[in-house]
């Protein structure tokens, strides 16, 4: 059959092949059908449908029988893609009669046998194909990968493509049958109800075909190795809508469980990856997720609440039991699947007696989950209820006590291992599983005290998981001290030397302790455990670590009078500590140190008296790398505090602690490796400088020994490859003890700088340690480098440069921390010795500038310098200038190569005078312009012709440095107070041209800005269609200011911005479309181009009214686009452009845009909102509409009088998003807006946004809502509330109705309660009367309560 152009020939050519299909019976049936779809796709649609459904009857002709070309016509995929696109070309009416009469739904029944039993292609068998393909272009390309031989088709794959033509064609009927809105005829919905109840009145086959199509998905999921694809998304939905339409009676969830529930178990526990089943990987996120929250519902709707409906009735749990009988080959993910949906559905508000059916259910349900899951492997078992535990946590559907306690007995505490992870999830669910059994309890502690020894991640989960929250658990209950004992008896018995490796001594369980220990016990309670735990003979391990603890929560006057003295005793001399471990014994100390931060004077005497000779000794002998010697040297600390000013024993202790001091610099310059001392150099330059305040002998001595310390760690500590200095020398620069004291600074800081300068035949600058010695510097905040000290380092440096820029040559390190250093000091003005341009020629010259760091310091440590000689009137500065202009001057571009050092001290030369022009004339100003116009154009025209291959020029750092400080020259000399412009010749703009596309194809900054230049100095060669080409190139991660320097060069921004220019821009721009998707250059362009319009005034007054561009035409057409864009950050763009319209152009805006706005936010919220998706996205958008309404209500009140009913619109809409669960396992209900970027709930501060909205409309701000002339008589806030209370009762229904449907989160309605109430202040009494008149008597006793909070804790009394 030959395809006409013509479509009036197209409709007769299909209407003859339609006449003659059964002419020619030598045309096998399947090379019919495709010529006849080939027709069929290329005719359009007319109002007369005799041909379609001639070729409906003709198909179902062929597809009834039970022969086998009858079945390869059902499996042929293109038969039923030719019947998806038959149905929508027939009216529903006429078409539902069709089907009727020609068996479709057991047609429908055989078709979903065939593809449900596949098998494998004999090897034998020949393969054929579905005919020659069109010489002529087809509109589709579908047919051409369907296969047409029968044995194909009863493949596995065969059938999914027949599957999958199979979904569509039913998606398209279902489609006709769901039209049910006002804007259909009555026999639109008539015909609606005829092809429903082809489904209805057929329930066994209907039931059968849904039970096959899901059978389907689930074997889709292992054909398809790429997972859910975009075309899969409508399947469950089409699944649940067939089944939703058959009639349903009281034994609806037992024939769910026969035929639905273990294929929708299957695909759930594949789709969430859980243990025992083949997961699926990559495919459609978005489809991924629809089919898991589609199911969910489906289990919830039809066999989860059916199922506890009948069981709260007469305790009948045979549907659970008969699902799970039938799921042996999946029975864990089917178990975690169902407990995961019974546990989140929600039970009925209304019905009091819900939460005790619920309670009953859920332990039913759990009992028996529990009861079907025993014949899995242990190990297997044991995962399926750690899962099901979680979501009990998660959903506080958690079971009772005893059965949970089965579960730790049963299934945690075996005798050949203990499953932790189990243990952890029941005490998550319930603490009171061990905390009410003492067996229980004793049983799981004395198995902790023998995994001492065990995994980091097994002790990681025992102390994290287990002990903390059993810590809270006994605080929560009230018997705290009871988990002080039980502890302290675990400790007690372990093995003395090992007590320190047992879980039982982690510091975080003495941590949560002392965290709680106040909270949770009286004073007097704390002293009967310490009377319990006291050890009258010998201090014990287990007494120590339990003292630490308590003593480590006590800070308050009450528990130290209480704990005091029976701490003392515990720690006296009179106790032995030999046998313990150092990591123990070293708690003495700890907890002495306490101590004396506690006691009185006389209490420190008496205690440094019984510590005194022990201290000493172990200070003096013990070795530094063990524990106790720290714990020691900070007791010593704490005891100098107690005693400090002025005490009695302060200069022995203070000896004591110089002579330790003294051990450790000792240690420190005989062993080079410093890790061992480094908790006590944290210790020290964290805490003593408080001790070195005062102007004695013992703080000087104190200060010069951390001086010391300081400067050696300096000399030895290892720089990264990152050239960052070492945190322990950060934590006494930045201590804030000692940054005030300028002694202890001066000390600090002398000896690096005597380093850099004190030698007198070497550089202090080029030495190993010098690179430590300038990060440390540089560590020193900026004040302290007073006048001299910056004279003194820069004249170090002007001694010294040859070699140091030698040495910066050879170690880019190095050279990037001393321009650090001398930028640093350049800050603020320093005219050091002998001061002169040439330095700043050598560095610039003679150092290497080897990547864009450098370079960027190079260029500020110029201009710093020259513009404090340009800002100073001193004579010296004169001279400087002078030589700067001479060698400025001295530069011949045409003839010499021009380097980057000379471009930089040029263009450097001429911001500093052209920002301050108190040196020289005018003249010379112009003159260095001139010539740095020279330089640079003679530079980037070497650039062009050297790098005709501009894939050589991407990879050479040497030129990107080059052409970098040339984009920065002619920068600077558009930027100026005076712009001027560089000159190029039209061959080197061309060659740019090409280097600067090469450059951003490889995302190369660089190439923006030398586009940007070529814009900004050669405006005449370049039109929109250049700009939009531009744009265009966009990448997803290129900065804003890139576009936004584009868009300000185009349009002369620096110069004269041309209003005319940007008009016309902006209005090319929102009129070429390419505005919701694709690159975002565009939008980043039209925004910046909104910032810039400066209005339909002119800057000297004159009004050019019909030339400018219509900014509330621009907002219409933009607003329109709010719902169609595809990615969040178009969705941000457009929103932030249509703020700024709103705002900044308010005067601009009429009454049309803001009815668009608020529409435009109705339309985002529907279901036909935007599809954007991203982890942040729903969170985001909503955030935008939030400022659109808000801008509208504060900006744009007045034009909302008369208007009101689109302004209520908007909120709903809101609210009605706010509210929604996309992860709810409940139906749809009918008030609630879905839209498509809602893929996870919004929150308590999306809730604090909508309830400003409300409080701005009913307590609006008075410029809001003023009017030019206005009644004194009447307020307009007054008036403004009184006509907004007139509707706003209308949005408190539908929050009272919403929370009917959904279960509102505690912090979502908290946030909204305020909002609640400032409705309830404008709202007359009549209105309300109205509002209760409209509810149901569930959302009356809702108000009734919310009205009585609200009388209670939000009306204003006038107090």
């Amino acid at each position: 059959m030959e395809v006409d152009s013509d479509s009036g020939s197209r409709r007769l050519a299909l209407i003859r092949a339609v006449r003659t299909l059964d002419e020619d019976g030598a045309i096998a049936l399947p090379d019919k059908i495709h010529s006849l779809w080939l027709l069929l796709s290329e005719t359009k649609a007319t109002r007369f449908h005799g041909v379609e459904e001639n070729i409906l009857r003709w198909l179902f002709k062929h597809m009834s029988a039970n022969t086998e070309n009858a079945e390869q016509v059902r499996r042929y995929p293109l038969t039923w893609t030719i019947l998806s696109h038959v149905f929508p070309k027939i009216p529903s009416q006429t078409l539902g009669r069709s089907l009727g009469s020609l068996r479709f739904i057991s047609v429908l029944h055989q078709t979903v046998g065939d593809i449900t039993t596949a098998r494998r292609k004999s090897p034998s068998s020949p393969s054929q194909t579905n005919g020659v393909a069109s010489e002529k272009k087809k509109k589709r390309k579908r047919d051409t990968e369907f296969p047409s031989d029968i044995e194909e088709l009863r493949t596995p794959e065969g059938c999914i493509k027949s599957a999958t033509e199979l979904f569509r064609a039913l998606s398209s009927l279902l489609d006709q049958g769901s039209r049910h809105t006002g804007l259909n005829t009555q026999e639109q919905k008539v015909g609606a109800e005829h092809i429903k109840s082809l489904f209805s009145s057929s329930n066994d086959e209907t039931r059968d075909i849904a039970a096959g199509l899901l059978l389907t998905c689930d074997r889709s999921l292992s054909i398809f190795e790429r997972g859910i694809s975009r075309d899969q998304e409508p399947w469950i939905g089409v699944i649940v809508t067939l089944w939703n339409l058959r009639l349903h009676n009281k034994d609806g969830s037992l024939e769910f469980a026969r035929h639905i529930y273990v294929p929708a178990c299957s695909i759930l526990a594949r789709l969430h990856c859980l243990a025992g089943v083949a997961p699926v990987l990559g495919g459609s996120n978005t489809a991924k997720n629809l089919w898991i929250r589609q199911l969910e519902q489906f289990l919830s709707a039809y066999f989860i609440r059916p199922a506890r409906h009948t069981f709260v009735a007469d305790e009948n749990i045979q549907a659970l039991e008969t699902a799970l009988g039938l799921s042996k080959r999946n029975l864990g993910g089917s178990a975690i699947i169902t407990w995961d949906v019974a546990a989140r559905t929600p039970r009925d508000s209304s019905n009091p007696k819900s939460k005790a059916e619920h309670s009953s259910w859920v332990q039913k349900i759990f009992e028996i989950l529990l009861n079907a899951i025993q014949p899995l492997d242990p190990q297997l078992r044991n995962q399926v209820v750690i899962q099901m535990l979680e979501t009990a946590t998660r959903t506080s559907s958690v079971p009772n006590t005893a059965a949970l306690r089965s579960v730790c007995q049963e299934y945690a505490l075996r005798p050949d291992e203990i499953d932790w992870n189990l243990v952890a999830k029941v005490i998550a669910c319930d603490a009171d599983v061990f905390l009410m059994d003492d067996t229980l309890m004793k049983d799981v502690f004395s198995e902790i005290g023998s995994y001492s020894g065990c995994d980091p991640v097994t002790k990681e989960t025992i102390v994290t998981e287990i002990m903390l929250p059993l810590t809270d658990a006994f605080a929560k209950a009230r018997n705290l001290s009871g988990f002080i004992e039980k502890w302290h008896d675990c400790l007690h018995e372990s093995v003395i030397d090992s007590l320190d490796q047992t879980i039982w001594f982690d510091i975080r369980i003495r941590q949560r302790l002392s965290s709680i220990l106040q909270s949770s016990l009286t004073s007097t309670q704390l002293l009967r455990i310490l009377e319990r735990i006291d050890s009258p003979l010998a201090i014990t391990g287990s007494e120590l670590v339990v003292l630490d603890g308590i003593s480590a929560g006590i800070t308050e006057e009450e528990y130290i009078n209480s704990a005091n003295s029976k701490i003392s005793s515990a720690v006296g001399k009179e106790k032995s500590y030999e046998d313990l471990p150092s990591p123990v014994s070293s708690l003495r100390w700890r907890i002495a140190g306490r101590l004396a931060s506690w006691g009185t004077s006389d209490e420190v005497r008496r205690l440094w008296s019984e510590l005194k000779s022990t201290l000493k000794h172990v200070l003096k002998k013990s070795s530094l790398s063990n524990p106790e010697t720290l714990e020691a040297f900070a007791c010593c600390h704490k005891l100098w505090l107690a005693n400090y000013p002025g005490g009695k024993r302060e200069a022995d202790l203070a000896k004591l602690l110089r002579s330790f001091l003294e051990r450790l610099t000792t240690g420190m310059k005989s062993d080079d490796d410093i890790s061992v001392f480094q908790p006590y150099l944290d210790y020290v330059f964290r805490y003593l400088p408080k001790l070195a305040e005062f102007p004695k002998q013992e703080a000087i001595d104190l200060r010069d020994l951390i001086t010391n310390l300081f400067w050696h760690v300096g000399k030895q500590s290892a720089v990264g490859a990152d050239a960052q200095l070492d945190d322990t020398l950060r934590l006494l620069l930045r201590n804030a003890d000692c940054e005030d004291d300028e002694a202890f600074v001066d000390a600090l800081i002398s000896q690096p700088l005597d380093a850099l300068d004190s030698a007198e035949t070497q550089s202090g600058w080029t030495q190993p340690q010098s690179l430590s010695l300038l990060l440390i510097l540089l560590e020193f905040p900026r004040n302290t480098f007073t006048k001299g000290r910056r004279k003194r380092i820069m004249s170090s440096w002007k001694t010294w440069r040859s070699a140091i820029i030698s040495h910066a040559s050879q170690d880019s390190h190095f050279a990037v921390v001393m321009l650090r250093l001398l930028v640093n000091i350049m800050q603020q003005p320093t005219f050091y010795e002998d001061m002169e341009f040439d330095d700043l020629v050598y560095i610039s010259s003679n150092l290497p500038i080897k990547d864009q760091n450098i370079l960027a310091l190079v260029e500020k440590f110029i201009d710093l310098t020259l513009r404090q000689m340009a800002a100073s009137a001193e004579g010296h500065s004169q001279a400087y200038l002078t030589s700067a202009w001479e060698f400025a001057e001295g530069i011949t571009p045409n003839r010499t190569e021009v380097t980057d050092a000379q471009m930089l001290l040029v263009k450097g030369l001429f911001s500093a005078l052209d920002k301050c022009k108190s040196h020289g004339s005018s003249t010379n100003l112009d003159s260095i312009a001139t010539k740095l116009s020279e330089i640079i154009v003679t530079s980037l025209s070497r650039i062009g012709d050297k790098n005709e291959s501009t894939e050589a020029a991407i990879g050479d750092e040497s030129i990107l440095l080059r052409l970098s400080v040339a984009l920065s020259g002619a920068a600077c000399l558009a930027e100026a107070s005076q712009p001027r412009t560089v000159e190029l010749p039209k061959e080197t703009i061309k060659k740019l041209e090409s280097i600067s596309a090469s450059f951003i194809s490889s995302n190369l900054e660089i190439g923006w800005k030398l586009r940007t230049c070529l814009f900004r100095h050669n405006p005449d060669l370049y039109d929109t269609t250049d700009l939009f080409a531009q744009l265009d190139q966009t990448s997803e991660t290129i900065d804003e200011g890139l576009v936004y320097g584009l868009v300000d060069a185009f349009v002369g921004k620096g110069e004269v911005t041309d209003d005319a220019t940007c008009d016309k821009v902006l209005g090319e721009l929102v009129a070429s479309g390419k505005l919701t998707a694709g690159p975002i250059g565009r939008l980043l362009a039209i925004r910046r181009l909104v910032e810039l319009h400066q209005g339909p005034i002119a800057p000297n007054g004159l009004g050019k009214s019909r030339d400018i561009l219509d900014l509330g035409a621009v907002h219409e057409r933009l607003a329109s686009l709010l719902s169609q864009v595809e990615s969040p950050r178009h969705f941000r763009q457009l929103a932030e452009i249509l703020v700024l319209l709103l705002d900044k152009h308010a005067h601009s805006m009429t009454q049309i845009n803001v009815e668009t706005t608020l529409s435009s936010v109705v339309h985002v919220c529907s279901q036909k909102g935007p599809k954007i998706h991203g982890p942040n996205a729903a969170g985001e958008v909503y955030d935008k509409l939030y400022k659109l309404v808000a801008l509208v209500l504060k900006r744009h009140r007045l034009r909302l009088r008369g208007h009101f009913p689109i302004l209520l619109a908007a909120l709903r809409a809101l609210l009605s998003t706010l509210l929604s669960d996309p992860t709810s396992t409940a139906s749809v209900p009918s008030l609630q807006a879905r839209p498509p970027w809602l893929e996870i709930r919004l929150k308590g501060r999306h809730a604090d946004r909508f309830t400003r909205l409300l409080t701005l409309i009913c307590e609006p701000s008075a410029a809001s809502v003023a009017r030019t002339r206005s009644s004194e008589l009447d307020s307009a806030t007054d008036a403004a509330k009184r006509t907004a209370g007139q509707d706003m009762f209308t949005v408190l229904e539908l929050y009272i109705k919403l929370q009917l449907e959904v279960t509102i989160p505690r912090d979502v309605r908290k946030a909204l309660e305020l909002g609640v109430y400032s409705i309830l202040d404008i709202t007359p009494q009549g209105c309300r009367r109205v509002l209760n008149e409209s509810l149901d008597a569930n959302g009356r006793a809702i108000f009734r309560q919310m009205f009585a909070d609200y009388k209670k804790f939000g009306k204003w009394s006038g107090v």
